[in-house]
């Protein structure tokens, strides 16, 4: 069955999630700038809807909610409130309390509520993830990650730079999906410590976080270090699993971060210089698609919104860091 979709937000985001939709169709679009609306439904079809209620009114089938961070847990409630199935971006909201609001709705309009985690669904990621947990090189060490871009003159006066908007700086933008990475591989680690900082952009919130996740005084446990920030100059994303026997690279997610690659190290019985294989990927990006696909397989199935188990523990691991460093968090002073 195909699906009718509603899109709330029409910016980058919004047009990207249109533009994977597939076989199924926008039967209308919201932003607070009509002419964005409209611009939107020129490309994908639909109706340019004046207010939020308008398009609720369509009655789809799936909204998506791809809005600043203050406003994708009230949108993402009353979507799911009028009878819709809701994707919402990363991070569904602004703290913890956001993605309860949004649990709550969806348990109790009995609709799935899916969070858009697309670098779950990048080939590269996808195929290291199975390949260390897939127990081929034995028990997981630790993972490292690193992603970052440079921003972009006036990217301190954006939203994103307004703890009131953006809910926090780097660690809930590209920090977000390390987090739930992490999650997906190593589960619910605790967050041993953080380190954030403010190193170039004049603004409340960070431009770099260093994060350290693990159980301390378990000398066996596994671990993860990782870093995000608005300060490589030159647009970056890397992951290094380790494991007992071997080692899974990702380098790049197409586009501006290069092309994606995966390279897998096997130790040899007499170590030394492993073996190496490596994979490279077609450079379209196929994300999108990938994760829409996974948000029809949810409708079909009903499954429960495991997706709000990884945001929510990532936002209480952003909240402990954001408080141990001085920086305003969710429902606190800004």
């Amino acid at each position: 069955m195909n699906l009718s979709v509603g899109m709330i937000g029409c910016g980058l985001m919004g047009r990207k999630r249109a533009a994977a939709l597939g076989d199924d169709h926008v039967v209308g679009a919201y932003d607070l700038r009509l002419d964005a609306a409209e611009a939107l439904v020129g490309e994908f079809g639909g109706t340019a809807c004046a207010t939020l209620d308008d398009l609720l009114a369509l009655k789809p089938d799936v909204v998506v909610v791809a809005t600043s961070h203050d406003q994708l847990a009230p949108n993402s409630v009353a979507a799911l409130e009028a009878g819709s199935h809701v994707l919402v971006e990363k991070p569904a909201g602004i703290g913890v309390a956001d993605v309860d609001r949004i649990a709550a709705a969806a348990q109790a309009a009995g609709k799935v509520a899916k969070v858009g985690f697309n670098h779950r669904f990048h080939p590269a990621i996808a195929q290291a993830i199975e390949t260390a947990r897939s127990g081929r090189f034995g028990d997981v060490l630790f993972l490292r990650g690193r992603y970052g871009h440079g921003g972009r003159p006036g990217y301190d006066r954006e939203w994103r730079a307004d703890p009131k908007t953006g809910g926090g700086g780097e660690m809930t933008d590209q920090g977000m999906h390390l987090l739930d990475l992490s999650h997906w591989l190593l589960g619910e680690l605790p967050l041993h410590s953080a380190l954030l900082r403010t190193s170039f952009w004049d603004m409340p919130v960070e431009d770099n976080a260093a994060i350290l996740l693990g159980v301390p005084g378990d000398h066996r446990a596994p671990w993860a270090t990782l870093h995000v920030t608005w300060t490589e100059w030159k647009n970056m994303f890397s992951m290094e699993i380790t494991c007992r026997t071997g080692k899974l690279v990702v380098e790049g997610l197409q586009g501006s971060y290069g092309p994606q690659k995966l390279t897998v190290y096997a130790m040899k019985p007499e170590m030394g210089p492993p073996d190496r294989e490596v994979f490279e990927f077609d450079p379209v990006d196929v994300s999108w698609a990938a994760e829409w696909d996974s948000v029809r397989a949810a409708i079909a199935s009903g499954e429960p919104a495991a997706d709000l188990d990884s945001v929510r523990y990532c936002w209480e691991l952003i909240e402990q860091a954001y408080a141990a460093n001085g920086y305003p968090t969710p429902g606190g002073d800004a």
